[in-house]
Order: C-alpha cells, then sequence, then structure tokens
C-alpha cells in the first residue's frame, strides 16, 4: 500500500503514527507531569522526579547489559554541580568490583576523594584489609601530606626546641628524625597535652647552623 493510501484510510491518531514511522522519526520526548519514558529525553522542568518504595530491596535498580567487554558501557551518569547526593543510614555509597576498583574518583584541581568525619568518634576514610600476607589496607601513589607534621630547627648551641599550638590529645604520640647529618641525634620528642606543644630534644647541643628536625604527631 503506499503512503497516501494508508493515511486515507486512518483516523488523525493513526496517520501521526504511520508519518512518525515512514519519517524514522523518534518518541516525543516527556513533558513535567508525563509517566517516564523509556528511550527519550524526560524533562521534570523545574521540579524533582521522586520514586518511593517500602520494599527491602532497590528502589530503582538500573542495569546496562551491554556486559564487561571493556566497552565502557555505564549503567548510570549524572551530570550536575553535584553529580549523585546520596544519604543512608548504614552507607551513603557502596561501590563494588568483582575485578577492578569499587569507587574511583578524579578531579582535575580539587580532590578526587574527600572523607569528613564531624561527630565523636567519626572517622574520614577508612583502609581496610586483613592482617595477611599481600593483602593492603593502604596504597599510596605520589606524594603525601599531613598536616599534623612539620619540620622545626634546633638553634645552635642548644639541645632542643619547642612547637607550640598543636592539638594534643592523651593517645597523641610522635616521630621525629634529624634532616641533616651531624654528631648530634634527635633524643626525644615529647608531647604535652596541657600545653598544646611538642618538645624535641638532640643528645647534645647543635653544631652551628642548628639541627633541622621532622617531625609527626599520630594516634595509637
Amino acid at each position: 500500500m503506499s503512503r497516501r493510501g494508508m493515511l486515507a484510510g486512518l483516523g488523525a491518531g493513526g496517520a501521526a503514527a504511520v508519518a512518525a514511522a515512514v519519517t524514522g522519526g523518534s518518541p516525543a520526548a516527556a513533558a513535567p507531569g508525563d509517566p517516564v519514558v523509556q528511550g527519550a529525553d524526560n524533562n521534570a522542568g523545574t521540579t524533582s522526579t521522586i520514586l518511593r518504595s517500602n520494599l527491602t530491596g532497590a528502589t530503582l535498580d538500573v542495569r546496562n547489559t551491554v556486559g564487561s567487554s571493556g566497552g565502557g558501557s555505564v549503567a548510570v551518569k549524572a551530570n550536575a554541580e553535584v553529580g549523585v547526593d546520596a544519604n543512608g543510614f548504614d552507607a551513603g555509597v557502596v561501590g563494588f568490583s568483582s575485578n577492578g576498583n569499587g569507587v574511583i574518583g578524579r578531579s582535575d584541581i580539587g580532590f578526587g576523594v574527600v572523607g569528613t568525619a564531624t561527630g565523636p568518634g567519626g572517622v574520614g576514610v577508612v583502609a581496610s584489609a586483613p592482617d595477611e600476607f599481600s593483602k593492603t589496607a593502604l596504597d599510596v601513589r605520589g606524594q603525601v601530606h599531613f598536616t599534623r607534621s612539620g619540620v622545626a630547627t634546633v638553634p645552635a648551641g642548644a639541645t632542643s626546641v619547642t612547637v607550640s599550638g598543636l592539638h594534643i590529645f592523651g593517645s597523641t604520640h610522635a616521630l621525629a628524625v634529624a634532616q641533616r647529618n651531624t654528631a648530634v641525634w634527635v633524643k626525644a620528642a615529647v608531647p604535652d597535652q596541657a600545653s598544646g606543644q611538642l618538645s624535641l630534644h638532640l643528645n647534645a647541643k647543635a653544631p652551628s647552623g642548628g639541627v633541622p628536625v621532622a617531625w609527626w604527631l599520630l594516634e595509637a
């Protein structure tokens, strides 16, 4: 049957459908208030789309069946000032991979991954692995920066130097090592909780030019 014959034999609604089929047009995008249309651009306008359920499983299950052939298939893609804002009682985000990385964070100028603890006993980031051979909890590749560390110089003729303005607790311990090869060495690094100070002591008077000492505070 010709295209003219098909249109003549159908009503207005059928004619529109046939026209779309003939011209190869895609389904119209869903407008605010319309049901979600698969395979189309769904526009919620200035409102949010909310899915609710009371079952124990997932409220929304999205799957890309292309598989794991390395073609870069993606199940969910978010694009916004904040791509994903997740809030959970036990975990906000859970990432798992049987053959790769559970969670990947990337950034051009900021931080790839940020973990923040605001409540008592909270931990910003936890790296965990069984205490067994070849199982590593934390693998750092590149430079590492600790805000609770620094370098203080014991002046020439002195045996110690004090670093002030530190947050020191009952669980705080200190490590220190001289950064200059001389006949003297670091005898002790003593944190004081009451004063918020760290005292670095040499075994003898520092020679001319002084002795720089690198220190690091850690909790144990």
